[in-house]
This record gives structure tokens, sequence and C-alpha cells, in this order.
């Protein structure tokens, strides 16, 4: 083969540590073609370009005169934690330390799991907000149904009830709170950054015309500038340290924002709840609709990835050195050996598409529609303990607070799609790949329609990216 059988004639990018934390994170990919960089802001970037400006002031006055925090019921807090991204946290696999924590709110013969938010320790706070990690406690009711049991509040060593009155209340905002920085800056993450490998390694080391290259192409657009962006511009939202950077909602300096990131991808020592990352071969378990509205549509990918990689030679010399490549980079991503065994190809190509389509777009979806005013990041209270009376709810978030998260939401949480799942294109000469493609197309409607039957209706499937791209 020749340099031109290849996308970047082989000089394309390529892993490498990432600069600020190149011991903690995931690889990150640096030196990108001018291509993609156009590619990117002639769409995306310009995006934030005229809404940074356009939407601050509008915000601003909404905070003005809209401000603080809303009330919480207990179901609206039940309905956050068991049945939006959220639930990812649920899990019952709980330490000796949660054990002896909840003992005894724990009776015989109850199935209990927990949410725990620990990573929020790592967090540096600007002077008057406050943050703390929590434990919240639940008791299974029916399949993947819960009922919060209590919340242990790790800043004041505190165990509250539904029935501790104020104290209760701040709690949930503190829960949420935690929620939403875990969600989008310690397991959100794991589906960004480590993905950025296999797209590199993809672009430059497979020729243009193989199956798998084809078949993984078709999902890399805007990604990678994009990822770039988010780690190391200096006007990126982890900054939050300049007063001018209205869309920074975070309730700390970047330090320690940027730890969350470790947290996810280094794992937590004794934290079951949080592991080291290794490559999935499937979604991870989600104990809630949540999960299995994500399972139903990975297994429409599943099976549409099988139909095409067994048209792949068993001992491919491109797959083989593919896989090769990756597996220095990504831990538990196999080898060029291990590719070809058994169901192993299908499945971290399956991953992967689900990974950047699917899961990613969901994810945002779903945070983007809740309410700023409900799941804050920055609170203006101290946590609480027994007997805490809560402040009023309007001086709890300050206008200034809702500016930034408001923005943030429009411009960087709340998705904006470009590309489609169900417009792809693969690309594919063999008449055979092509009819997969369109059986593919039917079985993603079939899902959709039979999601919404089912009343799991987290998304319409018109509104999946087909990329990273936001």
């Amino acid at each position: 083969m020749e340099p031109k059988d290849f996308l970047y004639g082989r000089k394309g990018p390529w892993p490498q540590p990432c600069p600020d934390h190149p011991y903690d994170e995931s690889p990150g990919v640096i030196h990108l073609p001018l291509g993609e960089w156009v590619d990117w802001w002639s769409t995306i970037g310009l995006r934030f370009i005229i809404q940074w400006p356009l939407f601050t002031p509008i915000y601003f006055l909404q905070g003005l005169f809209n401000p603080g925090l809303k009330k919480v019921t207990d179901e609206e807090f039940h309905e956050y934690l068991t049945n939006s991204m959220m639930a990812r946290f649920i899990t019952p696999k709980m330490d000796e330390v949660d054990k002896k924590i909840f003992a005894s709110h724990m009776k015989e013969g109850k199935d209990y799991y927990i949410v725990d938010l620990e990573p929020v320790r790592v967090v540096q706070l600007f002077k008057g907000i406050y943050a703390s990690p929590t434990k919240t406690l639940l008791v299974k009711t029916d399949f993947e149904k819960f009922e919060i049991v209590c919340i242990y509040m790790e800043k004041t060593e505190t165990i509250l009830l539904p029935t501790d009155g104020d104290a209760w209340e701040l709690a949930k905002y503190f829960v949420l709170q935690g929620g939403a920085l875990c969600a989008t800056m310690v397991v959100h993450p794991l589906q960004h950054f480590p993905m950025d490998s296999i797209n590199a390694i993809t672009k430059t080391a497979l020729p243009k015309e193989h199956t798998l290259f084809k078949l993984l192409y078709a999902h890399m657009r805007f990604t990678l500038p994009l990822e770039n962006a988010v780690l190391n511009f200096r006007m990126s939202l982890l900054h939050n340290d300049k007063w001018w950077k209205t869309y920074a909602p975070f309730p700390g300096p970047y330090h320690g924002i940027r730890e969350l990131l470790v947290e996810g991808y280094r794992g937590i020592k004794n934290n079951d709840s949080y592991p080291p990352f290794t490559y999935p071969r499937r979604p991870p378990k989600i104990y809630s609709g949540y999960g299995v509205f994500l399972d139903a549509y990975f297994e429409d990918i599943y099976a549409f990835v099988s139909e095409v990689t067994k048209t792949i030679t068993p001992g491919d010399t491109a797959v083989r050195n593919w896989a090769n490549y990756i597996a220095q980079w990504i831990p538990g991503f196999p080898n060029g050996k291990e590719i070809f065994e058994g169901t192993t190809l299908t499945e971290v190509v399956a991953y992967y598409i689900w990974d950047v389509t699917v899961g990613h777009t969901i994810d945002h979806h779903n945070y983007g529609q809740m309410d700023v005013r409900k799941v804050a990041l920055r609170i203006r209270q101290e946590p609480p303990k027994k007997g805490t009376k809560m402040k009023p709810l309007k001086k709890l978030q300050s206008p200034i607070d809702l500016m930034k998260y408001k923005l943030a939401m429009r411009l960087f949480f709340r998705p904006t799609v470009m590309t489609r799942l169900i417009e792809v294109d693969y690309g594919f000469k063999d008449h055979n790949l092509t009819r997969a493609q369109e059986v593919f197309k039917l079985n993603l409607r079939a899902t959709d329609k039979k999601l919404k039957e089912q009343g799991l209706t987290y998304m319409d499937l018109n509104d999946i990216a087909n990329t990273i791209q936001f």
C-alpha cells in the first residue's frame, strides 16, 4: 500500500499523554489536521462565538428577575436519582464503610442500593459557595424500582431523613449538585476522551477503503477538535477562573474541577462505585428505565456491526495492527491477537459506535432538560445537619450563578445535533453491506417505536447524533 491509500497519508493524528494530566487522565489527541479544525470552527465553534455574547445579557436578566432555587419535591428528587442520567450511580455494591454508615437504617431481608457521590471531595470551592460528598441509601421495591431511605452528608457527618424538615430539603440540593458534578465531570467524560485514541488511530492506521475504516469513520466527524478544545483551550468552561467567562458555571476553580476527570479515569481506591476505567464490551448496567432504553439501541448496533465484521478476514493485517496500536493507549482494549477471538471485534466496535452516538447523546439530552433552579451547580449555604434552617430559596443561587449555568446549558450541555445517527451513510460498495445498513436503520426505527410504546420516551431517534459533536 502507498500513503495515498490512507486518509492522511499515514501522517494523521495520534494519541499522546494528556498535557495537563499526563499520568492521570486518558490520552489526548493534540495535533490535528487543519481540515478538521476548519470543519469544526465553521460549524460548532462559530455557534459558540455568536451565541456567547448574544445570550449573556438575556440570561443575566432572567437570573436577576427570577433568582435562586425552586423547591424540589420528594417525588422530583426520586425521579432525578432513579430515572435520569443520575441513575448511572445506582449500585448494589456497598462498601464496608457504606454498610457501617447506614447500619441502623437497613433491615434484614431487604435489598439496598446506594448512590455514592464521593468524587465531590476533590472540588475546591469559591468563597461563599458550598458542596459536599453524599451517599444516598435506596431500598429496592420492585424490578429496578426504589425508595429513598436517607442521605448521608459527609461534610457534617450527618444522616438525614425525609422527616428532618429544612435539613432534608437542603440536603436534596446537595445530592443533586453532586449528581450533576459527577455525571458531567466523572462518568460522562469516560464516553468522550478514551474514545479519542480509537478515533485518531483509525484515521491514521486503517486504509480508507477498508471495511472497518468505513464502519468507524462515519462516526468520527467533529470529535477530535471538540475534545481538544474542552481539555486544552484556556477558553474552555473548565477554566472557571475569570469573571468574564459568563459560561463557566462550576462551583470552584479549574484544578479541583479537572480532578473530577481523574476520579473517573483512575477510579477511587476501596470504592466499588468508582473502579478504574477499562474499555467496556457493552454498556454498563444501569438500574433504571434509562438503562433499558440504552441497552435496546445497543442490541441494534451490535447486530449491525456483527453483519459487517463477519466480512473481515480473521487475521487481517490492518485490523491486527489497528488493535495493537489502540491497546497501547486504552486499558482493557484487546490486542492484535485477542481482537480475532470469538466476537471480540464486534463487541469493541459496537461499543464504540453506541458510545459516541446513543450513549453520549442521551446524557446531554437528559441533562439539558433538567431545571437549573432545581439541579444546581452552585449552592450558597453550608451543608446541613439535623436542625439546620434553610435560607430562603432565592438566596441559595445568585443571578450570576444562574446566568453562567443557563449559558453553559445552551452552549455545552444541551445537545445541538449537526449529523444524525438515522442518516448515517457508511459508503459501503458491497451490496450485502449496503443492505445491512438499510436493515440497521429499519431496526433503529422499530426500536424507537417499541420504546415509546413502553413509555420509555427519553429521547426521539431523530435527535440522536451520529458523532460526539457537543
